[in-house]
């Protein structure tokens, strides 16, 4: 499977990791997902950019535990 990125970058500073996604995929094209890990919350957490609308959305990705119902 081929993920729409042009770009995939993590860079770490201290205990800081944060990521940042461009995408390619028709009508998405040139929007960025920019994510901190929060290890607290044991989340990725920032802001979507939505490039047609130009519009930012404040998004959280949560990890769903191996025991977890869906």
């Amino acid at each position: 499977m081929r993920l729409p990125f042009s770009k995939a970058t993590a860079t770490a500073e201290g205990a800081t990791i944060q990521v940042f996604l461009e995408l390619t995929v028709g009508g998405y094209n040139g929007s960025t997902y920019t994510l901190t890990y929060d290890a607290t919350e044991d989340a990725l957490q920032g802001v979507y950019y939505q490039a047609v609308s130009k519009e930012k959305f404040r998004v959280e990705f949560l990890r769903r535990k191996a025991d977890a119902k869906p």
